[in-house]
């Protein structure tokens, strides 16, 4: 979380680089825990791009995948650009995340799942 917190504090521009305009309005609202609230937003974007197998390289954007919230509060994840496309060529239907937060750690689990059949044979 600390490095979070420092990373924003010495590097204006990291928010920027890193999270969408919602993303931004969204963790400002959270007053003191805005920290912790990009934590877990860059975890859960961290996360993804790993289960996809990608990393970030390439043409991917951190901004191409925005972390927000469904209806009932729970966290969900929309994605565009490059990681749209790579989701599209793995078969990815839908993302299942979940995000976890304390003052000082923040970790993010994502299940990637495939629902339609891409038997090629």
């Amino acid at each position: 979380m600390y490095r979070i917190r420092d990373t924003i504090e010495r590097t204006p521009h990291f928010l920027d680089r890193v999270f969408t305009a919602f993303e931004k309005e969204y963790c400002h609202q959270r007053g003191k825990a805005a920290a912790e609230s990009f934590a877990g937003r860059y975890a859960a974007k961290e996360a993804l791009l790993k289960a996809l197998g990608t990393g970030w390289r390439g043409d991917i954007s951190w901004t191409d995948i925005e972390i927000g919230n469904d209806e009932h509060g729970a966290p969900s994840v929309r994605v565009e650009r490059a990681v749209k496309l790579k989701m599209k060529e793995l078969g990815v239907d839908k993302i299942h995340i979940s995000i976890s937060h304390t003052k000082e750690h923040a970790v993010a689990q994502i299940i990637l799942e495939r629902l339609t059949n891409l038997d090629t044979r």
